[in-house]
């Protein structure tokens, strides 16, 4: 199961769409209502998730629906990952954007901006009862031209814990009983690292991506998402302890690629002390990597805040231009309740966003006696605690990929880490307005 999507900026402008409603519609029928309950036909959008695993949760989901809810259709679409983004762009574009759609935050952002979702936070005020905060802020957008709101409803989310090389770190002089938890940890054993002469690296963290900030109290964007200000001197500081470090050869000069997925491998190959992953990446190591698993311990993410900053979340937007508004947003509660949630969640290896289902029994009882269980209790915390620090409107094409790509060359001398952020902060800023 992915942890995160890739996302990107969907073209659909005023300009091009002359209307909201240019920037909408849907096929579905206006429904009605059977017994006090919904009825009528809507589509449902999933992202790449029609197959052996998930196909029978969403047939019996929706099959269960329609029996109780009589004279409806849920028309179950299943988009592949390739060009995803670009498929939601042109049907925005032509007016057939599904009912209800799955996408994360980030590729919700310029839907919701051109007036193609629903704010649900108007249509449906009581719904944000339903779900745990940290989720609820993740789905809720403000900023330059778009109204504030929640643009849909939270899904699944996933995080993840820090792994360690045991058995790497005594070569190099630390202690596997005292795993880094703050930044000042984290960059001190790095140094012990580096002059035990170990030849090894402390992991592939290089300071481009934002969570690699707001994980030190660094803010990203101002108080009303109007301007980013991760250029400020803190930031500059804490860009330049990873250039300081890859000066001292101990970040790999393959981190600096943005394209760069030698993480698994290097660590794997013990060229690498410390690797991000999921809950569950500790089953893979153990399947894949039996001697690494002899040698594997497991930490918290690196943060300053004592809570995780990079939790990824997915969601499910409304279209605007719905012809069943009842039953669109009586459906997409269903799926994201907290019963339906835990039953996806449980498939999928990822955690639900609505209220109580982090308290439910199979999460309660997690054995700790190993890595794979110590993984996912760290994670479970993460969600419960943490939050996702990226700005929805700070994608790919926005800035995003710009970051890393001058942490890049601050990490290479080519210039300052003031440089670095300025410019990043600066293209970020216009492509904002």
């Amino acid at each position: 199961m992915r942890a995160l999507k890739k996302v990107a900026v969907l073209i659909c402008t005023t300009a091009m769409a002359g209307s909201l409603a240019a920037c909408g519609g849907s096929n579905s029928s206006s429904g009605g209502s059977k017994d006090g309950k919904p009825s009528g036909e809507i589509s449902f959008q999933t992202w790449n998730l029609k197959n052996d695993k998930y196909t029978p949760y969403f047939k019996n989901l929706i099959s269960t629906y329609e029996k109780s809810h009589p004279g409806t259709t849920i028309k179950w679409i299943d988009q592949p990952s390739d060009n995803y983004e670009q498929k939601l762009s042109a049907d925005a574009a032509a007016n057939s954007l599904p009912d209800i759609i799955d996408a994360g935050p980030s590729l919700m952002y310029g839907l919701a901006k051109a007036g193609a979702l629903m704010n649900i936070s108007k249509e449906a005020p009581k719904a944000e009862n339903n779900y745990y905060k940290n989720a609820w802020d993740a789905v809720t957008f403000k900023g330059k031209d778009i109204e504030e709101g929640a643009y849909g409803f939270p899904w699944y989310v996933n995080d993840g814990p820090t792994y360690y090389n045991t058995e790497l770190m005594q070569k190099c002089g630390l202690d596997p009983n005292k795993l880094p938890v703050t930044w000042d940890d984290y960059f001190s054993q790095a140094d012990t690292m580096v002059n035990s002469g170990c030849g090894a690296y402390m992991s592939t963290m290089m300071g481009s991506s934002v969570d690699d900030y707001a994980s030190a109290g660094i803010p990203i964007m101002n108080k009303d998402h109007t301007k980013y200000v991760f250029n400020s001197p803190d930031a500059v500081k804490h860009l330049q302890r990873f250039v300081d470090l890859y000066n001292k050869k101990g970040i790999p000069p393959e981190a600096l690629s943005a394209q760069w997925s030698q993480q698994g491998e290097f660590f794997q190959k013990g060229s690498i002390v410390a690797m991000g992953g999921s809950a569950y990446s500790a089953a893979d190591f153990k399947q894949n990597s039996p001697d690494l698993y002899k040698h594997l311990a497991v930490g918290t993410k690196i943060s300053d805040q004592g809570k995780s900053a990079s939790l990824a979340f997915e969601m499910l937007a409304v279209n605007a231009q719905t012809k069943n508004k009842t039953l669109a947003l009586d459906f997409v509660q269903y799926v994201t309740n907290a019963k339906n949630q835990l039953e996806f969640a449980k498939k999928s290896n990822t955690f639900p966003s609505s209220k109580g289902g982090l308290d439910d029994p199979y999460y309660a009882n997690i054995d700790t006696s190993d890595v794979q269980g110590k993984a996912l209790k760290i994670t479970l915390n993460s969600v419960k605690n943490g939050y996702s620090s990226r700005p929805a409107e700070f994608t790919d094409a926005n800035g995003n990929r710009y970051l890393q790509q001058q942490a890049a060359l601050a990490l290479q001398g080519k210039q300052t880490a003031k440089e670095s952020l300025d410019k990043a902060v600066k293209y970020a800023n216009e492509k904002l307005q």
